[in-house]
């Protein structure tokens, strides 16, 4: 008997859709501003909004700290079975989020034309001071809703309310449209209005998010109550390759802005790059989006240090991001000529010719950028930070600046546009090599990319971890947890004991939970430990915590439910635990 891998694979379907949604709706409205600029409001202004790039990697930066950290550890504490500490660990997420925003916003409200100069609006380009300076101070009012939505994107997912994030991304989008058109059309705001429209947007989003804190039935309430500093050094700590990550592509863009300044077309070729990075900002965010559900469930196996699922989860990873990555490759090679052509209008048509090829050549690295930043969220989401902050480093700057330079004499601006693919390529052969060396051998499955600590877990010979998914494994599966027991040296009552209580508790699922006529599976762990035994129940059904059920049932007809009753009864402890759509019964005996 093993584990099917159904669980698994359907909560990384289920959890992907929405954290792809929300990781792109803090990206969609810079890439409707950068529609609407280049169509509406011309070659310059679109320069400006390009030069503005870095500053919203910088905002991405300090997101992806709190973000990532926060799902990764809240995560790891759930999946150790602590609420208590999930909680504690937000709630100081929460404080410190409101102290960075404040942060940031009072610094590009003082210093906007240091930054725009810094960015790259002097010399031959510092026309665009202007038109940079007011966008910048129209989109620092969204810098505090992007921190908070990241936040609450995996958060949600966590706590069984995604669908609350596919709502308040449709508004989003809605408002952000058509405040771009009323500015751009009617109102005549320039690159103010349009930075303006996109705040807007984006707060309307992170009210509707927040009514989700109102409900009474979640994990994730804040309280001042026994915040600790060491759950924010926990949360940095492991946040830290989304800020690397962040922090280190916002000195490539600033890189490669300089270079496209030094081209004969400065403005155009700026232009350009300010369209590829548009696209590159959605289409990573897709990929990221794939990513960060790997780190979120990584986090929640890290807690339960089971190997199994994490191997489970590599092999799903990888699975769905060369579908992913091959579907916006297709879509980018066969529409670069409309894609970029939105952004520009007649008076923009060198801009969009140059911004063509640069999507089609972007468009052949795609694949390797979900690979290679799947293999980072993962790495992080199990906490081996060097491994995950040092591929982070290489793949944003040295491996595509480098190339950049190098080639920027012979093939002018498609020397940027290369840089992408071979910067990407080199960081993916360096993660196989690394694989290589640990294996001492190919590495050509996929455990050989677990990369998981010698302590991690149990040792195999003394787990049994499978599934179940209908009535007939039942009575199998309950005598295979008996003599597995026995083996290694149980006593009879306690192989009795954990034989029953899977029985039990199996048939209970399938009965109640399976009822609904959906598809559901039954992950079964019985681990042994020096003290004693653990057995692990968790399926995909419908919320049931038992342990409240035979609280609320207490003096109720005792024949009802008699076998959670009796688990319940003899078990030394018994622990409950929803999380990500997931019942979770932990049973110590």
């Amino acid at each position: 008997m093993k584990n099917n891998g159904k669980i698994i694979n359907k909560l990384f379907r289920n959890s992907v859709i929405s954290i792809i949604a929300a990781a792109v709706a803090t990206m969609l409205g810079i890439v409707i501003d950068g529609i609407v600029i280049g169509r509406f409001l011309g070659p310059d202004s679109m320069a400006a909004y390009g030069l503005v790039t870095p500053i919203i990697n910088l905002s991405t930066a300090f997101s992806g700290i709190l973000a990532t950290g926060a799902q990764i550890i809240c995560a790891q504490h759930l999946g150790a079975g602590s609420k208590k500490k999930a909680r504690r660990a937000f709630s100081m997420c929460m404080v410190i989020t409101v102290i960075v925003s404040l942060l940031m916003m009072a610094a590009v409200l003082i210093f906007r034309y240091d930054i725009s100069r810094l960015l790259g609006a002097h010399g031959n380009s510092s026309n665009l001071l202007e038109p940079t300076a007011d966008y910048l101070l129209g989109i620092v009012f969204s810098f505090p809703c992007v921190l908070f939505l990241f936040e609450f994107n995996s958060l949600m997912r966590l706590d069984g309310d995604a669908n609350r994030v596919v709502v308040a991304v449709i508004v989003m989008t809605v408002l952000d449209i058509a405040g771009d058109l009323v500015n751009a059309l009617v109102v005549h705001g320039g690159m103010l209005g349009m930075g303006v429209t996109t705040s807007i947007s984006y707060f309307t989003a992170l009210v509707i998010m927040l009514l989700h804190f109102t409900k009474k039935d979640i994990i994730f309430k804040f309280s001042f109550k026994g915040l600790r500093i060491k759950d924010l050094v926990d949360i940095v700590a492991t946040g830290s390759s989304s800020a690397v990550g962040s922090a280190s592509s916002m000195l490539r863009n600033a890189a490669l802005n300089q270079i496209m300044v030094a081209c004969v077309l400065s403005s155009t070729a700026v232009a350009a790059l300010g369209v590829v990075n548009t696209v590159f900002n959605f289409t990573s965010s897709t990929m990221l989006g794939v990513a960060m559900t790997t780190a979120m469930i990584a986090g929640m196996i890290l807690g339960e240090q089971d190997r199994v699922a994490a191997e489970l989860l590599v092999k799903v990873t990888v699975r769905v991001t060369l579908i992913v990555g091959a579907v916006l490759t297709a879509i980018l090679l066969i529409f670069a000529d409309y894609i970029a052509g939105a952004f520009g209008s007649e008076e923009g048509a060198q801009m969009v010719a140059l911004a063509t090829k640069g999507l089609r050549i972007y468009a052949l690295s795609i694949i390797f950028y979900g690979l290679n930043v799947a293999f980072i969220n993962y790495t992080q989401g199990m906490r081996r930070m060097v491994l995950s902050d040092l591929f982070c480093f290489l793949v944003n700057f040295p491996f595509i600046v480098l190339p950049a330079l190098a080639l920027f004499g012979v093939l002018d601006t498609d020397a940027v546009w290369w840089s992408f693919l071979i910067g990407e390529t080199i960081n993916l052969i360096c993660i196989i090599v690394y694989a290589a060396v640990k294996k001492r051998g190919f590495p050509f499955r996929a455990k050989d990319y677990l990369f998981l600590k010698d302590d991690f877990g149990v040792s195999e010979k003394n787990l049994l971890d499978f599934s179940v998914t209908e009535q007939s494994q039942v009575i199998p599966a309950s005598e295979a947890v008996s003599e597995f027991c026995e083996k290694k040296g149980a006593s009879q009552k306690d192989a009795m004991m954990l034989s029953l209580f899977v029985e039990e508790l199996s048939n209970n699922i399938i009965q109640f939970g399976f009822a609904d006529g959906k598809s559901h599976s039954i992950d079964i762990r019985v681990i042994k430990l020096d003290d004693g035994w653990t057995l692990r129940v968790r399926d995909n059904c419908k919320k049931f915590d038992p342990t409240e059920w035979i609280k609320l049932h207490e003096s109720d007809d005792k024949t009802k439910n008699i076998g959670i009753r009796m688990v319940c009864g003899m078990a030394k402890k018994v622990k409950y635990l929803s999380t990500m759509d997931l019942n979770n019964i932990t049973i110590t005996i």
